[in-house]
């Protein structure tokens, strides 16, 4: 499994990006929500990566066990 990383980029002109990597499936965009409050709660951009469109483990594993 991939090391799980969140990078925070603030620019000179207070625009804020946030990339997360090695978290498979859209669980990104949950383990972000606190931050993003945080850092003022309001995103005027998202753009999935590949990995959001991958099912992490725990998904794959519950998929398999409900048929």
């Amino acid at each position: 499994m991939a090391e799980e990383s969140v990078e925070v980029v603030i620019s000179a002109d207070g625009t804020v990006e946030v990339h997360v990597q090695g978290v498979a499936g859209t669980r990104c965009v949950a383990d972000t929500d606190e931050l993003v409050r945080l850092l003022g709660g309001q995103v005027e951009l998202q753009t999935l990566t590949d990995e959001a469109y991958q099912q992490d483990e725990a998904q794959e594993q519950d998929r398999l066990w409900q048929g």
